[in-house]
């Protein structure tokens, strides 16, 4: 009896991890770390300046985004049980290990945690305002999982542009960038908004790219269930074509980047950025051309995550050369 009982709680925390995406959260957890301690940090450094956020605060910052997507995820799930009856039928967890009740009841929590945990961090900055960050980010998972997302391209823009949001909150906190239009004019405060501005950029394109090859994959269950995505409105040729541009504007933007750092003597940074952005970006073309069933655009989806990845992973360059 007692093992039985140790079993299902095992089986119940894998089915939670599982429910909130836990590999997302680390992602976003590292990026927002990268961020901060890899480029913000050492930005500020390099002009004899410290970051506004104490490690602390930046902590809660951090716990408060995690919280946030948390529930994001959670609602998502909530609202997709139809679709997922037909895309993902042995991945489910609500409704088989977790019920609907207790799902929202986390996704209540969670949000309400991570609200609070941005205004705490917001006060103690002297910034209440930048709290209410937190609260569009909830706000527009709610409205994304209960409508956007059913709604051509505009669900998409929308992930994307919270995807973006999740890099660059950090920066937000900086007093060269909410001080005064001085601050943002000094050396300091561009550098800053250059960088962060290019990774929100990256962050952005690329989530794009994610979220039309997600529809694509899923577009059986998301047909049965009313959605009005891309590749269902516009079909899959155009929404494949919509993808390659992203790539290829992805291309251009880091081409820009390497053209910088050459200059600086970056090398490294250059030779990582081909290797290990620019050529699965070009291979996650090459799956996308052939693909044509489920499997084979889970794959590209796959590609394009590990792209995200690295193209993350690169702001240790900074660390390492300021």
């Amino acid at each position: 009896m007692h093992r039985n009982n140790k079993q299902y709680t095992m089986k119940l925390w894998a089915a939670f991890f599982k429910l909130v995406r836990y590999p997302n959260l680390i992602y976003i957890a590292l990026t927002q770390f990268l961020l901060q301690y890899c480029v913000v940090a050492p930005v500020l450094h390099s002009s004899g300046e410290e970051p506004s956020l104490s490690v602390a605060q930046f902590v809660l910052l951090s716990f408060s985004t995690v919280l946030i997507a948390a529930a994001g995820y959670i609602i998502n799930d909530y609202f997709d049980i139809n679709i997922d009856i037909v895309n993902k039928p042995d991945k489910m967890v609500l409704d088989k290990i977790i019920s609907r009740r207790w799902a929202m009841a986390w996704h209540t929590i969670f949000n309400m945690a991570g609200v609070s945990l941005g205004f705490i961090v917001a006060w103690k900055t002297g910034q209440i305002y930048l709290g209410f960050t937190q609260v569009i980010c909830s706000l527009l998972l709610w409205f994304y999982s209960t409508s956007f997302k059913r709604q051509v391209l505009i669900g998409n823009v929308i992930i994307s542009l919270l995807t973006a949001l999740s890099v660059s909150v950090v920066g937000f906190y900086e007093k060269q960038i909410y001080e005064s239009f001085e601050a943002i004019l000094s050396p300091t405060g561009r550098k800053l908004i250059q960088i962060i501005g290019v990774y929100a950029l990256f962050a952005f394109i690329i989530s794009m790219v994610r979220e039309i090859v997600k529809d694509l994959e899923d577009m059986i269950g998301d047909s049965k269930d009313g959605c009005r995505t891309i590749p269902i409105l516009w079909g899959v040729l155009p929404a494949k074509r919509l993808c390659n541009m992203l790539l290829l504007a992805l291309q251009v933007t880091i081409i820009a980047v390497e053209v910088r750092v050459w200059l600086l003597g970056w090398y490294i940074a250059i030779a990582y950025l081909v290797l290990l952005v620019q050529v699965p970006c070009v291979y996650a073309y090459t799956l996308l051309k052939k693909a044509h069933l489920p499997e084979h655009y889970h794959r590209v989806s796959s590609v394009v995550k590990w792209v995200m990845l690295t193209g993350i992973l690169s702001m240790v360059f900074f660390k390492c050369y300021l």
